[in-house]
């Protein structure tokens, strides 16, 4: 048979004058028994107070057990009362009261450290996957600029140009990605060096891969178009050939940067998808200075 728990979240609050308040733990109202449980984590206490030591804050928390068996011994036994009498003697804000149901210990822990995680804890830095800064990337990049195709700062999918580390989900970027009729998702796989570990490659080609299967979630199956552009040394190609492989079964299109002719048919063929810059206007207006001008100019 499950049971209800009654608890309450411990805030910090600042100077008044600045209503400024902090959840710092939460307690669990047991019978009577007082459950506290302090944040695992109290730096955050600096953001609104550099002179707070966080040790104390969690000093303050857990004595909270002691003053609840205080309150009692003076004769609040019931819930209100206890919560009544916690508010004018403890140094930290008490809110009102949540309930949740446990039908074993077990269960009682995951729902303390859910409502911790929801509550009281700071709220995780979102994942992404860092920006790879390869020579490859950096290779495409400048291909597709002179072919005036790389989408600028600030540009989206809107413009039919290649927009470089498009966010797919959270934790998940593209390399390139180019929206023309289909999506076209451009991964690099840059193995050149023979200092790369064996682990780290395949690492790379299954985030790849992962990042291609997660644009075929987003944007769906039959719109999406996956390449997988990757450069190896001869020793690192035959150790990255079997996850190459395993990529391409899953929908990727190999491109061998190494290739001069898988380079040039990529290359060409995403640019003529893309729609490109303008060129810039030649002021027609301004002087012209025939000794400024190359000789095929003037002719």
């Amino acid at each position: 048979m499950a049971d209800w728990y009654n608890f309450a979240v411990a805030r910090l609050a600042a100077h008044p004058s600045r209503d400024e308040r902090l959840n710092v733990g939460i307690i669990v109202f047991d019978g009577n028994r007082l459950d506290v449980r302090p944040a695992r984590n109290l730096d955050k206490i600096r953001a609104i107070s550099a002179a707070i030591d966080s040790q104390a804050v969690r000093d303050s928390i857990l004595r909270l057990n002691v003053l609840d068996h205080i309150v009692q011994a003076e004769g609040h036994n019931s819930l209100t009362e206890r919560l009544a009498a916690l508010r004018l003697i403890c140094p930290l804000e008490l809110s009102e009261l949540g309930r949740f149901e446990s039908h074993s210990d077990a269960a009682y822990e995951e729902a303390i450290s859910g409502i911790l995680s929801r509550l009281v804890e700071p709220e995780p830095a979102q994942l992404r996957k860092p920006q790879r800064r390869s020579k490859l990337l950096t290779s495409l990049k400048a291909a597709f600029r002179s072919e005036r195709v790389l989408a600028k700062k600030g540009d989206d999918l809107s413009t039919h140009r290649i927009v470089p580390n498009w966010q797919l989900a959270r934790g998940l970027s593209a390399d390139l990605v180019l929206q023309n009729g289909a999506m076209h998702v451009i991964e690099t796989v840059d193995a050149q060096s023979d200092e790369i570990s064996t682990r780290k490659l395949i690492s790379d080609i299954a985030v790849s891969a992962l990042v291609l299967e997660q644009a075929r979630m987003t944007f769906g199956e039959t719109e999406t178009k996956g390449r997988l552009v990757y450069s190896a040394s001869a020793s690192n190609e035959s150790l990255a050939t079997p996850s190459l492989r395993a990529a391409e079964h899953q929908g990727a299109e190999l491109i061998n940067w190494a290739s001069q002719a898988d380079r040039v048919r990529f290359i060409t063929e995403i640019s003529h998808l893309a729609v490109p810059l303008e060129k810039r206007s030649v002021n027609k207006a301004a002087g012209i200075n025939a000794s400024t001008q190359h000789k095929l100019a003037l002719n």
